[in-house]
């Protein structure tokens, strides 16, 4: 570690807790309820929807890493791989289909997700990603600023 003048660093201890990954991935795949349908006025920016399905995604990745069956693995790591496919080349007719497929799976671990430990969060907290604060994410990160 180098020491610099005029900068101090608080102990680890003073950091928030870490979200569980499995808390993530539901609020995140609930907050898409409205796009699953495809875009429309209640999911007007395909963008938005599916960076916050890849952040889903990924986290659910995390949560379940092993704590489910191989099978259950390959199905997240599908959904996955047609999301990263699509988020290269959008288009509206896919959209439902994609968010079909990605619902299916998340509905089908939704008891387990919500089943795991959750925490006290502020949804004024600007330092949390936008889904725990009930927005979709931005285009491009869910730390984007963005309105509701």
């Amino acid at each position: 570690r180098e020491a610099a003048e005029g900068w101090l660093a608080a102990p680890k201890a003073c950091a928030p807790p870490a979200i569980p990954d499995s808390y993530l991935a539901f609020v995140s795949g609930n907050i898409l309820l409205p796009c699953d349908g495809g875009k429309s006025d209640k999911c007007p920016d395909m963008a938005r929807a599916i960076t916050t399905w890849r952040f889903a995604i990924k986290h659910l990745k995390r949560a379940t890493e092993g704590k489910v069956d191989p099978n259950t693995i390959n199905f997240i790591n599908q959904i996955s791989d047609d999301t990263d496919a699509f988020a290269a080349q959008m288009s509206e007719d896919n959209l439902p289909v994609v968010a079909g497929n990605n619902r299916q799976v998340f509905l089908a671990l939704a008891s387990w997700m919500d089943s795991q430990p959750k925490p006290t969060v502020d949804a004024n907290d600007a330092s949390l990603p936008n889904p725990v604060r009930g927005m979709l994410c931005g285009a491009s990160s869910c730390y984007e600023k963005v309105s509701s």
